[in-house]
């Protein structure tokens, strides 16, 4: 049972006091105005058409094209602690055929890439449906929603 994780072998008795030296060492700061995480998502950007994204990626250096499916039966058989690898070095990610993510597993990969891809600063160009509906709706009001809105 998730609640019961660690019993027995977690001395919260020893955390306690190291978590009570830590404190001592920090004094809380207030800062004023909206929390930016309640900022609200912007709007995707229109799609780019398949032909404006392959000549983006011929004339990016270190751009990767690819087709939506085939990079997601890609990242499905790619553990995701090795998407970072798969984005070094990368000048922009042009990919053609974006459509809905079909199932949770899937959108969760997908995810992890965005953060990577985000992480490295590197751009996406993509044609097919805009990014704000990638993921259904149930998607997006279950458990991982935060992950969703994230990418």
């Amino acid at each position: 049972l998730p609640g019961k994780l660690g019993e027995g072998r977690f001395a919260a008795a020893d955390f306690l006091r190291e978590i009570q030296g830590l404190s001592a060492h920090f004094r809380p700061l207030r800062i004023d105005g909206e929390d930016y995480r309640h900022r609200g998502l912007p709007e995707a950007p229109p799609p780019y058409s398949d032909e404006q994204v392959t000549r983006a990626a011929y004339a990016t250096a270190g751009a990767s094209l690819d087709d939506f499916p085939g990079l997601l039966d890609h990242l499905a058989k790619v553990h995701p602690s090795r998407y970072g690898a798969l984005t070094d070095e990368l000048g922009a990610v042009c990919l053609t055929g974006v459509t809905a993510v079909p199932d949770q597993s899937t959108a969760l990969r997908l995810v992890v890439l965005a953060d990577r891809l985000y992480d490295r600063e590197v751009p996406v160009l993509a044609s097919g449906l805009p990014f704000d509906r990638l993921f259904s709706d149930e998607m997006l009001n279950g458990g991982y929603r935060k992950k969703y809105f994230r990418a």
